[in-house]
């Protein structure tokens, strides 16, 4: 009997942990290139879509989901698209920020002269990426009081992608390139919080249990 109220005692702890680390978040490096294709093979009209709502998070923003990020990896071919005839660089942008599972996902708002938009990150057994973007081509937007539409190149996608590695996000009229690098809880966050929220990731491709 005693053996058998130790192993129920070892599987209820099990099962805690893993519902701790299901609700644990790693912070990634984020660093995202947009950029616009100058001679586009597709001139079809583009489709009219409604705005989503505001992204409640912005890049440049200090909370603890988001902190500012100078660093830049992907400088080599954000410049090999600068000195190519065919392409245009209009944002180039590094964040760090926590991501968790699904449920607890929140956007982050992209925002420049060219491009607007929001991305979003989510760990669902593996790491996923959700793009919404939108290339601002002229002033073709349609208003009312209940509504907001606009008549831009859109580019919309939902990806499985793996930590470190360069995701490439394809539209005839512009592109995205993307990467995120898992780093460490800053301190400065970590110091705020009255539990650690942070966990380390398997290898690259691996699954995670952070459902």
């Amino acid at each position: 009997m005693k053996s058998l109220s130790l192993i129920r005692s070892l599987f209820f702890v099990a099962l805690m942990s893993f519902g701790v680390a299901a609700q644990a978040q790693q912070w990634y490096h984020v660093e995202l290139i947009v950029f616009e294709v100058l001679n586009p093979s597709d001139n079809e009209q583009s489709p009219v879509f409604t705005l989503q709502d505001p992204a409640p998070l912005k890049v440049g923003m200090a909370n603890k989901i988001i902190q500012p990020a100078g660093n830049k990896n992907l400088t080599d071919i954000s410049q090999r698209l600068r000195n190519s005839a065919g392409y245009r660089v209009i944002s180039h942008q590094t964040w760090q920020q926590a991501v968790g599972s699904r449920s607890r996902a929140q956007a982050v708002a992209i925002d420049s002269d060219r491009v607007q938009g929001q991305v979003r990150f989510h760990i669902a057994t593996y790491l996923h990426a959700s793009l919404d973007l939108w290339l601002q081509d002229g002033v073709r937007s349609v208003e009312s009081n209940s509504y907001h539409t606009l008549h831009q190149p859109r580019l919309v996608e939902l990806r499985r992608i793996r930590s470190k590695q360069v995701h490439y996000f394809d539209h005839p009229r512009f592109g995205a390139i993307l990467q995120l690098i898992p780093v460490s809880t800053p301190d400065h966050v970590l110091s705020n919080m009255t539990e650690p929220e942070t966990y380390s990731l398997p290898s690259e491709g691996e699954a995670t249990t952070a459902e």
